[in-house]
């Protein structure tokens, strides 16, 4: 039983290291070449295909490796260490405005402190940043927030008339004071 003990907890430690390793990527899929089926609860995904890891509550279709948002959110659970540590994430959104419309763009991270896995998620703590209008050319959207010890949360891109070209969120400690 000790033996066992001792081997999860080192499995605990190293599975932390590699996950918290300066320079990891919270978001999976976001450049979203993975697709197939959409989600069952994805509300407004046209077509049958869609990119793996995200879910949408709006209009949205995936053309050429592009989510195309007419309106509503693409969101995303991010993977988080959920441990005893403070986290810096940067985050990037590749995106411009469909053709021929006026693009606006918004981001914002909806989560909770979760020290037991047992404990309900919800959405008590809300990051904001934008709104980032979008013009005809791709850009880089970049914003950067911190997360608690033990927060998780979801990711949350939409507003309307956009074309997301990629979405990355890179996780690094943060800063000892």
């Amino acid at each position: 039983m000790k033996r066992k003990t001792v081997m999860v907890f080192a499995l605990s430690l190293l599975a932390s290291a590699v996950f918290a390793a300066e320079g990891s990527e919270a978001v999976r899929n976001g450049k979203f070449t993975e697709t197939g089926a959409p989600p069952k609860n994805a509300k407004g995904v046209v077509g049958t295909q869609w990119a793996k890891n995200w879910n949408c509550a709006g209009a949205a279709e995936l053309k050429e490796g592009k989510i195309h948002l007419s309106s509503g959110v693409i969101y995303q659970l991010l993977s988080l260490p959920g441990d005893g540590r403070q986290y810096l994430l940067k985050a990037e959104i590749k995106a411009s405005a469909m053709q021929g419309k006026q693009g606006v763009l918004n981001a914002r991270m909806s989560s909770c402190i979760r020290q037991n896995p047992n404990t309900p998620f919800s959405h008590a703590i809300q990051k904001k940043f934008g709104p980032f209008k979008l013009g005809d050319a791709v850009r880089s959207y970049q914003f950067e927030f911190k997360i608690e010890p033990y927060e998780q949360g979801y990711l949350y891109i939409g507003e309307s008339n956009a074309v997301i070209e990629s979405v990355s969120v890179m996780m690094e400690p943060a800063a000892e004071k």
